[in-house]
């Protein structure tokens, strides 16, 4: 990758607030994010933008995240993007289907740190977080 080429990620959540606070959150980290409310759109905007990396919810108004997980796993083209499940949903059960179906990481939204979001983020892409100045 270009040094001067940003990582894109692509974030597929359905609460405008939510979204925007992810959105804040890997922004502030360097990354250029894609958006999507819906499950379908998240699916067209994979395909058309190739993120780098995924950010999907499970509970979405059109299509469950399982279903989107699924098509961005069958498809060559989206097959190796790194998936990261961020839900509400945390039922040992809704965890099993979403590793079992290629999700990289599963977070409990609320449950992990951004810090710790974004340290899981940069192992998924093989990247070295930025070095901050000391304080």
């Amino acid at each position: 990758m270009d040094k001067t080429q940003k990582f894109k990620i692509l974030l597929v959540e359905d609460s405008p607030t939510i979204r925007l606070f992810y959105k804040k959150v890997l922004e502030s980290a360097g990354y250029d994010v894609i958006e999507s409310e819906t499950g379908e759109q998240g699916w067209t905007a994979a395909q058309i933008h190739n993120p780098h990396l995924i950010c999907l919810d499970m509970i979405l108004p059109d299509i469950h995240g399982l279903e989107v997980l699924k098509k961005i796993r069958g498809e060559a083209a989206t097959r190796a993007i790194p998936v990261l499940v961020l839900t509400t949903l945390k039922d040992f059960a809704d965890v099993q289907k979403a590793i079992n179906l290629g999700a990289n990481y599963y977070s409990i939204k609320g449950s992990d740190s951004p810090e710790k979001l974004l340290g899981m983020i940069d192992k998924l892409l093989k990247r070295t977080p930025p070095v901050k100045p000391p304080a």
